[in-house]
């Protein structure tokens, strides 16, 4: 963000991405329990995890570029020209990469067309596709219009909401990593709301 926007962030934004990034791990902390009682670590194999850490570091790194990478195609320094255009047209520059990808697959894979591209989608497939495209579209407004760090606050009161949502379907009670983990969120959202 400092780089390709310019930006730089307070010291409570810090404080508050920092909490944020505590309160999503702990939210994934999974301790397996034995017959007996006691905690049982999972087992690690050396290579595979350190190969594992890279991979998700490396994708880690190509999502946030993408998303600043993506703000920076949204906010143009030409603001007069980006602010006259539709956020629905940016949008159709910024997706045709997907378009092209997604025909390139079919072609690649020899996919059987003949009944149509949408051959064996039911109505769940359409509910996907319908929720993805408007995903789509908010993320597009919040880059536009907030920020990136937004963005990942909005995601992170996204997955409190479908806890609560799981736990209300299956009538489960909270565990005690998801309470500490909604408690941190919300106060790195507390925290990076006083830094403005």
């Amino acid at each position: 963000m400092r780089i390709f926007l310019g930006r730089k962030l307070s010291w409570l934004k810090w404080k508050a991405l920092m909490i944020l990034a505590i309160g999503s791990m702990v939210t994934q902390l999974k301790a397996t329990v034995s017959d007996a009682g006691q905690q049982e670590t999972p087992p690690s194999s050396g290579n595979g995890t350190a190969l594992a850490y890279i991979i998700v570091s490396v994708n880690a790194f190509a999502a946030g570029a993408g998303g600043v990478f993506s703000e920076k195609l949204l906010k143009s320094k030409d603001e007069d020209k980006k602010s006259a255009e539709s956020i629905h047209w940016q949008n159709m520059q910024l997706y045709v990469f997907g378009a092209v990808f997604g025909l390139l697959s079919l072609h690649t894979n020899q996919i059987e067309v003949s009944n149509g591209i949408f051959a064996g989608f039911n109505t769940f497939a359409y509910a996907t596709v319908a929720t993805l495209t408007i995903c789509g579209l908010l993320v597009s407004f919040i880059l536009k219009y907030i920020d990136n760090v937004a963005k990942c606050f909005v995601v992170a009161l996204s997955m409190i909401c479908v806890a609560f949502l799981d736990a209300a379907v299956k009538h489960e009670a909270f565990s005690l990593q998801l309470v500490l983990g909604i408690l941190l969120t919300c106060i790195a959202l507390e925290q990076y709301n006083l830094s403005d």
